[in-house]
């Protein structure tokens, strides 16, 4: 049920990110607001009153004018990223002045992460525990909440009934936590190993770097790699390369467009078991991408100067 609830959840999120054309999106816009101001100029053609002329024009040209505004701020970001997808696949951008002295900077600042000394095991189960244990103090606290709004004698009946799903929803969120406390991603990829005990010693000697719910070691044998979702143990002889990817989310509110963000991702491509090449994204920031693979270069390919990269540009991304 557990799983079930997950996934119709990924759904939906997915469900929001749709993809919207600007230029449909800025005439739909337009006759919108020609409508509306339609309406209120017809009542104030029967009515008289000149305060809904005076609102037809001021709201409606707000609207039109920040609509119009939006579309050519996107246009111009558009021609701006198309700028830094060149930089960014011939690798100019690393080989920048600047962008060197920012890394280098960064890197004295941030060295790689401690592992536990009590082994890859309670290493993982305390970075998955950190997340979890949001959802089950979230759930303690609505259902708590809602049990004391129940029992209060002043309540009223509708307050009761939500009350009672504040319960329901409570215990939810607290039963998903709690689920991925005992029975997560940490205990299926203990089942999966067959060879724990070599990939313990390679993962308490690697580099760790995480960022949200994503994480990669690079150890003296096996690359690790955590997502929300899953963990990985990739044999570092099976691994083909390791790339920048680079993504770039448009973010629209009420379907005008806002802003744009970058994201960054270590894209590790591996030669699996079934003998077929596949690619797992570990989300990061720009420098620890580059900071993993320094690394990995250095351990694996430490002839190589320049690593290849890979792009993708999302088209839309809908903040809600």
């Amino acid at each position: 049920m557990i799983e079930k609830l997950k996934e119709k959840m990924e759904e939906i999120y997915k469900a929001n990110n749709t993809v919207i054309d600007p230029k449909k999106n800025l005439i739909l816009v337009i006759i919108i607001a020609v409508c509306a101001f339609a309406v209120l100029g017809g009542i104030y053609f029967f009515t008289g009153d000149i305060k809904y002329l005076v609102i037809a024009v001021i709201s409606m040209g707000s609207l039109v004018f920040y609509a119009v505004y939006a579309f050519f701020k996107e246009k111009r970001q558009d021609k701006r990223s198309e700028k830094d997808k060149q930089d960014f696949l011939s690798g100019a951008k690393y080989r920048q002045p600047e962008w060197k002295t920012a890394y280098y900077e960064y890197k004295e600042n941030h060295p790689f992460e401690t592992i536990s000394e009590k082994g890859l095991v309670h290493d993982l189960k305390k970075r998955y525990r950190k997340h979890n244990w949001v959802c089950i103090r979230l759930g303690i606290l609505l259902t708590v909440g809602s049990i004391l709004i129940l029992f209060i004698p002043m309540t009223e009946i509708k307050d009761k009934a939500t009350a009672i799903w504040g319960i329901l929803l409570g215990g939810v969120i607290f039963s998903v936590g709690l689920h991925g406390i005992i029975s997560g991603p940490v205990q299926k990829f203990l089942k999966q190993q067959t060879d724990l005990t070599e990939i313990e010693k390679s993962y308490t000697k690697g580099k760790m770097l995480s960022f949200g719910d994503n994480g990669i070691n690079i150890g003296s044998r096996y690359t690790v790699i955590y997502t929300h979702k899953c963990i990985y143990a990739i044999d570092n002889n099976s691994i083909q390369d390791m790339t920048r990817k680079m993504v770039r989310v448009k973010q629209y509110e009420d379907n005008l467009y806002s802003g744009q963000e970058y994201r960054y991702y270590v894209r590790v491509i591996y030669t699996a078991p079934d003998g077929k090449t596949k690619a797992i994204n570990v989300r990061l920031d720009e420098f620890q991408c580059e900071m993993m693979i320094d690394e990995f270069n250095r351990r694996i390919y430490p002839e190589r100067k320049y690593d290849s990269t890979t792009l993708e540009i999302t088209e839309n991304s809908v903040s809600v």
